[in-house]
Order: structure tokens, then sequence, then C-alpha cells
């Protein structure tokens, strides 16, 4: 009878254990994959933010060096000013999209971007001083363009110092430039 009651308890032990097993396996199984889909899932959203941010950075480069080149043609009197034009709505709309993609960083909208605006302005400094082209002294004119073009490569500077800042934060990533 001990040896039959001693099978019956092991019997059962077994079938608990196999249960238990059989259902804390799979529940492990499947906690696993969701952690590991739930990381792969805030890398690919680091990478696009990541993306995004350097698809802003080129668009900012491009108008930059853009505006560069405006200026050193004003300043030769030599800057076709319809041209110049399209290029500014041109590389004004590819930076005003891009920065709309990073506004979900807490960034700040285009037409308050410091950045932006001083683009903005940077362009209309070196138009004036293409227009002013036939004056024989543009000093002032070259001086203002100057100075807006340096303060565009430091709000560029300090708005991708801000978002590198945002961005290393969201994902535990040291970027910097």
């Amino acid at each position: 009878m001990d040896t039959a009651l001693l099978g019956v308890i092991c019997g059962a032990a077994g079938t608990v254990v196999g249960a238990v097993v059989a259902y804390f396996g799979p529940l492990q199984l499947e906690r696993r994959r969701e952690r590991l889909e739930r990381e792969v899932r805030t890398e690919d959203r680091a990478a696009a933010d990541i993306a995004r941010y350097v698809n802003a950075r080129t668009a900012a480069d491009q108008w930059l060096d853009l505006l560069r080149r405006g200026y050193q043609a004003a300043l030769e009197s030599r800057l076709d000013i319809a041209r110049f034009d399209e290029d500014v709505v041109r590389c004004s709309d590819e930076l005003r999209l891009r920065l709309t993609e990073l506004a979900h960083l807490g960034m700040s909208e285009p037409r308050t971007n410091p950045a932006f605006t001083a683009f903005r302005r940077a362009a209309e400094e070196i138009r004036r001083l293409a227009a002013d082209c036939g004056r024989v002294d543009k000093g002032d004119g070259e001086r203002t363009a100057l100075r807006c073009l340096e303060a565009c490569a430091a709000e560029r500077t300090e708005w991708a110092r801000q978002v590198l800042g945002t961005l290393s934060a969201r994902t535990g990533l040291g970027l910097s430039c």
C-alpha cells in the first residue's frame, strides 16, 4: 500500500510540475519575446530620431552653404537674385519640413526656431547686399550680411547642441556635436 500511495503522490506531483512548466515555460518565453521587441522598438525609435536630426542638420548645412555662396557672389556683384530667391525658398521649405519632423522632441516650430529665423534674416541681408551692388561703398551691407551669416552658424550650432542633448536624454546615448 505504501508503494501504491507513493506512486500516486509521485504521479500527482509529476503532473503538477508538468502543468506548471507547461504554463510558465511559454509565459516566460512570451515575456522575453515582448521585452526584446520593446528593446528593438526603442532602438528603432532612437535610430529614427537620429536620422531625423541628421536630415535636419543636412538641410541646415545646405542652406548655410547657399547663404555663404550667395554672400560671396553678392560681394563680387554676380549674384542672380531670382535664382538665389528660388534656392532660398527650396532650402527654407526643406528645413521647415525637417524641423517639423523633430517637433515631437519638444523642439520649437520652424517659425519660432532661432536658427530658422537667423537663416531667413541672412537671406534677406544677402539679397539686399546684391541689390545694392551698383553702389561703390557696400561696407555697411557687407558687415550686416556677414554678421547675419555668423549668427546663422552660431544659431545652427546651438540648435544642434539642444537637439543632441534632447536625443541623448531620450535615447541614453552620449550624443554631442
